[in-house]
């Protein structure tokens, strides 16, 4: 596997928590309590992993350009 492929995983595992990330949002009006907190969190976590994804697929597909 090369960066270019390894690039391209994180931008598919970007897209699946994006995914998972808008399943869960429209469950937000539908929570209460500590079940709301749970699913607050939970979105939160998946929008962090999404997040540093796409950070390291950037870092990866610019790997080999001039500075």
């Amino acid at each position: 596997m090369n960066i270019d492929e390894l690039a391209r995983e994180y931008e598919k595992q970007y897209e699946i928590l994006s995914a998972k990330i808008d399943g869960l949002s429209p469950l937000l009006c539908v929570y209460k309590g500590n079940d709301l907190y749970m699913l607050n969190k939970r979105i939160k976590t998946y929008y962090d992993m999404a997040c540093e994804c796409k950070r390291i697929a950037s870092v990866l597909l610019g790997y080999y350009d001039e500075e």
